[in-house]
């Protein structure tokens, strides 16, 4: 218990989602308990979240390192709606398992592609992470769009929409495979050398070059590793929903980036743990369930999600102006 205070106490992030989730459980008891606290509505949480998730990790491993990608919503469409079609050409529903399983393989190779292009535009082309990723989300979404004719896919095999829909001993298999998804991130970033070493790029790319980093393969791995891990976001999204679409998710980039920051991910680089991603996305769900709960419009859940946004980012350079003036005390 001193060490859960400890941790607690003395990160502001962590200390803001705790508290944070405590106000949303509390409001949620008040509003609606009946409806809230109930197996069906967490069983139907823990099958929503996940996609969303995946789509968080692959946006926080590049604020990591100080840039952002705004493409991760279109990898996952374009990934998951190539799936879609070659199942769809090979029977839809009636497709076997090699069809199913060769489909989710082109997925994740078209993630990986889409990963290697956005590294390509940014590490080895100079192209602002924004710009660049802004650009490729564009291409991705007219490809599919192209790929499906602007129209869905639909009625996939049984395999495929146990992805997304399938459970094991009563937990959804998305959030099963997001709990491992978290606690590979979890690994990655505090036992592994380049997980370390996305860290000191995101503090400092110049320090980083004169250390002995490999900036340019730090950043083509976590462009690359992004994609990947959003063609399995896009495998979720399409197999739970069993409809593919151009269109689908397309608010996904900004809460994905809200997840992030509200995780305390830093959006300058150099900072954030896969424990406070875990905790803001469980957070933000159930927010978001509770919003449909109350019958919340989309609208006003976008108004909502943009000055959540905007005051997660004025909180963060608060308290980076607030270190950085203890920093220059302690060193004079």
């Amino acid at each position: 218990m001193e060490r859960i205070k400890s941790v607690l106490f003395k990160d502001k992030h962590q200390t803001r989602l705790f508290c944070a989730f405590a106000l949303v459980l509390i409001l949620m008891a008040i509003l609606v308990p009946d409806k809230f606290f109930t197996v069906r509505n967490f069983q139907s949480m823990a099958t929503q979240f996940p996609e969303l998730g995946f789509l968080t990790i692959a946006a926080a491993l590049v604020l990591i390192t100080g840039g952002i990608d705004l493409s991760v919503c279109g990898t996952a469409v374009l990934s998951g709606i190539v799936a879609a079609r070659i199942m769809d050409s090979n029977g839809s529903s009636e497709a076997g398992l090699g069809v199913v399983v060769g489909a989710v393989a082109a997925a994740l190779l078209v993630g990986l592609c889409c990963g290697v292009l956005n590294a390509i535009l940014v590490a080895r082309f100079g192209i602002a992470p924004m710009l660049a990723t802004l650009g490729t989300y564009n291409l991705y979404v007219g490809l599919g769009i192209v790929i499906t004719e602007g129209s869905a896919i639909s009625k996939f095999p049984e395999t495929f929409l146990a992805i997304g829909n399938g459970k094991v001993l009563g937990i959804p298999v998305p959030a099963l495979l997001f709990v491992l998804a978290i606690a590979i991130l979890g690994w990655f970033l505090s036992r592994t050398k380049l997980g370390y070493k996305l860290f000191v790029f995101g503090t400092n790319s110049t320090a980083s070059y004169y250390s002995g980093i490999h900036n340019t393969k730090v950043l083509f791995t976590t462009y690359v590793v992004g994609g990947i891990v959003c063609s399995l976001a896009g495998l979720i999204m399409f197999s739970r929903t069993n409809s593919a679409k151009a269109d689908f998710g397309s608010s996904y980039g900004l809460q994905a980036l809200l997840v992030a920051l509200l995780g305390g991910v830093g959006a300058s680089g150099g900072s954030g743990k896969a424990s406070g991603l875990l905790l803001s996305i469980i957070t933000l769900q159930f927010i978001s369930s509770g919003f449909n709960l109350l019958h919340v419009s989309s609208f006003m859940k976008d108004l909502i999600w943009g000055a959540l946004l905007v005051l997660i980012m004025v909180l963060n350079v608060v308290d980076f102006k607030k270190l950085r003036r203890k920093t220059k005390k302690a060193a004079a």
